[in-house]
């Protein structure tokens, strides 16, 4: 019935446009969209407050929905003062060396040594204490498995009399509940043999190494700092600390990016529409949490079939009339043309549809009050 209806308005509109023309004009079925930007926010998180609504009008520029920013602004508050300290280097630096600069560097250059020394020292123990922990790990295996063995040949001697009828089936089953449970402690000694084992190794062969290493570099570079400071400042300083000043600065703006990513707002006048959270809901980053579609004139896509094509032209005006106001006629501009054909247009309203090759065509209805509502089919009646 729905497409019957349809079929009879299509019909008039057409008997209409051609008392009106004086001539034949083609029909076309199709819906009304409106230009819009899904919005959202790269940092996402929680939300802390939605002050618009679903389908409530807003201005380019207004906010839509904040997310919960105590992140963001500590996380500038620690970009802004590392570009301070940066900045207040570079400026020492520039104002070359001074003795309290000395006295900080060769400090610095004992505290690294003293590190340094300190991770030389506790090679050896925390080695020992990693192999006792490996012997106490096999030491509790070789009880499990003692265990384990004596849990099994009492198990087996409970099912050999209870095969024999001498003790009851739940003196049986305790014991092999035993058995078990002496087997499942001996895969789990077996286990942690295993993982002290890989500790040992980890803590002997890579972790000590490392730490001594780290401690040993930071110690020569407390070092060099120090020689360097002696020797008064080079070009090469100056522009280390001219970097670390662009880094740091790089770093606060990228901050500031992130926190102003905590607002998301309109970037055009438009309807909210797709909106749908709540304070409290955590979103994630990237995602889209609403549609703004922007006022303006909406535009409609039909599909022409290939022998009417050369009716069709961009900029070509059309006729447009609304389901919705089905006494009114809209002006139309034909916007855009499909570059290839397609077998199926997307609105297909009988079988023989299918069977035409069509093109589709993108036309924008002139809709200056905004008496048009996207979603709602329309006939563009192309001459």
């Amino acid at each position: 019935m729905r497409r019957l209806a349809h079929v009879a308005s299509l019909a008039a509109a057409a008997a209409a446009l051609c008392a009106c023309g004086g001539h034949a004009e083609d029909l076309y079925s199709g819906t009304l969209q409106a230009n819009s930007a899904a919005v959202g926010s790269t940092v996402g998180g929680r939300v802390a407050s939605v002050p618009v609504s679903d389908g409530a009008p807003v201005q380019a520029g207004q906010i839509v929905l904040r997310f919960e920013d105590d992140q963001e602004r500590a996380a500038l508050a620690g970009a802004t003062a590392r570009l301070a300290q940066a900045r207040s280097a570079l400026a020492d630096l520039r104002a070359g060396t001074r003795p309290e600069d000395l006295a900080r560097a060769a400090a610095l250059a004992e505290q690294q040594r003293a590190q340094y020394e300190a991770a030389s020292a506790t090679q050896p123990y925390q080695a020992t204490v990693a192999r006792s922990q490996v012997r106490q790990s096999s030491a509790n295996l070789a009880d499990a498995r003692a265990a384990a063995v004596q849990a099994r040949a009492d198990a087996d001697r409970m099912r050999s009399l209870f095969a024999t009828g001498d003790i009851s089936a739940q003196q049986r089953d305790a014991a092999v509940a035993r058995e078990r449970q002496a087997n499942a402690q001996l895969a789990n000694r077996a286990a942690g043999v295993r993982a002290a084992r890989a500790q040992a190794v980890d803590t002997t062969a890579v972790s000590l190494p490392q730490t001594a290493a780290a401690a040993l570099a930071a110690y020569r570079a407390a070092q060099e700092q120090y020689r360097s400071l002696a020797a008064g400042p080079r070009p090469a300083q100056v522009r280390q600390a001219e970097d670390a000043v662009r880094a740091a600065q790089a770093d606060a703006v990228a901050a500031q990016v992130r926190l102003d990513e905590t607002l998301v707002r309109a970037p055009a006048s438009g309807v909210v529409t797709a909106l749908d959270l709540h304070p409290g809901d955590l979103v994630a980053p990237n995602a889209p949490i609403a549609t703004i579609d922007a006022r303006g004139d909406p535009y409609a896509r039909v599909y022409v079939p290939q022998e009417k094509l050369g009716h069709v032209a961009v900029g070509a005006h059309v006729t447009v009339t609304s389901d919705a106001l089905p006494n009114v006629h809209f002006d139309g501009v034909v916007e855009q043309l499909d570059s290839q054909a397609q077998f199926t247009p997307q609105d297909v309203q009988t079988a023989s549809d299918r069977a035409v090759l069509s093109f589709g065509v993108k036309v924008r209805v002139h809709d200056p009050r905004g008496a048009l509502h996207a979603g709602t089919t329309v006939a563009v009646a192309v001459p």
